[in-house]
């Protein structure tokens, strides 16, 4: 069962799809933007569960930019549906 809002913290939003094989950008809001993939599965609004299988730094000058595969995503259609998406973590996972 999910934590309440009120109980957690957005530390992550999905952005655009990035190439054909399910990736996508993410905006992290964590220090140390890597961190992402430390807190476990990420949580969306709607209750799914995202859980990073991949990341590395997006090219470009903004550090907190991410490139992320995320499991069971597989294709640019899927990667495309989930743009704007928050991603959030109970608060004890801090």
């Amino acid at each position: 069962m999910s934590a309440s809002a009120a109980d957690r913290v957005v530390i992550a939003r999905i952005g655009a799809a990035h190439g054909i094989k399910g990736e996508v950008r993410v905006k992290a809001f964590t220090a140390t933007p890597a961190d992402i993939a430390a807190y476990g599965p990420l949580e969306a609004p709607d209750g799914r569960l995202f859980e990073v299988s991949t990341l590395r730094p997006a090219a470009g000058t903004n550090p907190d930019l991410l490139v992320v595969r995320f499991k069971g995503v597989a294709d640019r259609n899927q990667a495309e549906t989930l743009n704007g998406i928050e991603l959030s973590v109970p608060k004890e996972r801090l």
